[in-house]
């Protein structure tokens, strides 16, 4: 029976962040340079050894962000305040590269005419709100749905 602390017979977790984990085990194995005693190991054992040095992540469900767009801007009607909310890109799958690709499909489709900056200005913003005035919806906020379509995101399926 050992009487070694439970909590030192394992290793130490590096980091918890999903997306770093991998990042960190590449480049441990790219530094990692042949350990005495497995330089002369035969291919086989090596490719057991390298079977159970394997890391399977988990999939992490995508994250959904929402905005709510008023077309009246803010008034009320009828003593109501008619807000419509919908799912949107989130922040971080938004960059000047996601925009210069978003013009570009807007212009490919007949809908902006300025150059491709980059940016999110107000020609994107009246191009994006023609273009999904003319599929049913009526606001100069992009999207998920209108991101998909025009193939800028990928379409998730849910399995019943």
């Amino acid at each position: 029976m050992s009487n070694r602390n439970p909590q030192h017979s394992r290793p130490a977790m590096v980091c918890s962040h999903p997306s770093i984990l991998p990042a960190i085990l590449v480049a441990l194995a790219a530094l990692a340079s042949p350990v005495a005693g497995l330089a002369d190991t035969a291919p086989a054992s090596r490719a057991a050894l390298a079977q159970h040095a394997t890391l399977t992540l988990p999939e992490t469900a995508p994250r959904e962000c929402w905005a709510r767009y008023s077309a009246n801007a803010g008034q009320k009607r009828n003593g109501t305040l008619e807000e419509v909310a919908f799912r949107v890109p989130c922040p971080e799958q938004v960059s000047a590269e996601f925009l210069s690709t978003l013009q570009r499909a807007l212009a490919a489709r007949g809908y902006y005419e300025g150059s491709v900056t980059g940016r999110a200005d107000a020609a994107t913003r009246a191009a994006v709100q023609a273009f999904q005035r003319d599929n049913g919806f009526n606001s100069p906020i992009l999207t998920l749905e209108t991101a998909q379509r025009l193939g800028l995101l990928p379409i998730t399926l849910s399995r019943n």
